[in-house]
């Protein structure tokens, strides 16, 4: 009998400015809820990187990565962001590549690319098919240009889509069938299966170092959206990370998606309390996205929290994930400090 799953995320977002001594400014915002000879040639590369390829091949072609991030997914995302135009996240399994993202302006793929709009992709690949077919086993619902997905030549090519924007490609995701398979319930896609795929088995260990690689990669995220507005790029600080940290885990520990906490307050009272003074601070907060980078996505798509993300006042950020029942709590400080 084949089952059906339909998934749903949550987000919100807080800003309040400080101007010389005027009272704050509060503004809430509702939650909207080269390849090698053995690669096969009909295969979609990306900066010369190809699904299939051996992560030597990929050492080959790319060089060491700035990082190595662990994930809670089952593949190790190797982090190319030295050169944010030619950004890209390479996810190897079993020593060979079967998922990658990337955003990084110079990115394309069959024609299409970042800043390409939905019209030219559908006039370039067609209409996506609202049921797609990813596996024997398993196929998706409610494909639309909203969040396309397309099966190429044995591969799924993902677009995330700035809605706000124009309605233009700002992000590219391939996967294997398999893979993907794996990850379209936290891709929010609703799903039809005759089986499901097997997750990982992570011990908590494993998991902390997830949601902490995963920070760092929606930071990285959100520094080439901020670059390609024009707009300073925004420092990591690891003060104003742990506290963005420590509201994660208390949302996941007491059950509840809020920017305000029963016991540490507002996020202002929280940045306070941690003896952080700053002239503007704000907060984006999400819960049940993918990874890092579907909640970077997901806040592009709401005007509160594009707002913060693209805010020219703010100067430094601290991303702090926490993971509870398999699914991530999400929260995003950022300040300019005085």
């Amino acid at each position: 009998m084949r089952k059906k799953y339909a998934g749903s995320i949550l987000a919100a977002g807080l800003s309040l400015a400080l101007l010389g001594i005027a009272p704050p400014l509060v503004q809430a915002v509702a939650a909207p809820i080269a390849a090698t000879a053995s690669t096969p040639v009909t295969q979609t590369s990306v900066y010369g990187i190809q699904l299939g390829m051996t992560a030597a091949q990929v050492e080959q072609i790319l060089g060491q990565p700035a990082r190595k991030d662990p994930s809670t997914t089952g593949v190790e995302w190797w982090i190319y962001n030295r050169d944010l135009n030619h950004y890209i996240q390479v996810g190897i399994q079993n020593a060979k590549v079967v998922t990658m993202f990337t955003n990084g302006a110079n990115a394309r793929v069959k024609g299409m690319g970042i800043g390409s709009t939905t019209a030219e992709l559908q006039k370039a690949w067609g209409a996506p098919p609202s049921s797609l077919a990813i596996t024997p086993t398993l196929k998706i619902n409610g494909n639309t240009l909203g969040h396309p997905s397309y099966s190429l030549n044995n591969q799924i090519v993902t677009f995330s889509i700035d809605q706000l924007g124009g309605g233009k490609i700002a992000g590219i995701r391939l996967s294997t069938p398999d893979y993907f398979s794996s990850i379209a319930i936290g891709l929010m896609y609703p799903i039809s299966y005759t089986r499901l795929p097997a997750q990982p088995v992570l011990t908590e260990q494993q998991r902390q170092a997830a949601a902490l690689a995963s920070e760092r990669e929606n930071f990285d995220l959100l520094n080439i959206t901020r670059a390609r507005a024009n707009l300073p790029l925004l420092a990591w600080d690891e003060k104003v990370a742990t506290v963005a940290r420590a509201h994660s885990q208390d949302m996941a520990k007491n059950n509840y998606f809020n920017h305000t906490s029963q016991t540490t307050g507002s996020p202002f009272d929280r940045l306070k309390h941690a003896g952080i003074l700053y002239g503007y601070a704000g907060e984006n907060i999400a819960y049940g996205q993918l990874d890092g980078v579907e909640a970077h996505m997901g806040w592009m798509n709401s005007a509160g929290h594009r707002k913060n993300l693209l805010e020219p006042h703010y100067k430094q950020v601290g991303v702090g994930i926490s993971y509870k029942d398999g699914r991530a709590y999400y929260t995003q400080n950022f300040v300019s400090k005085m």
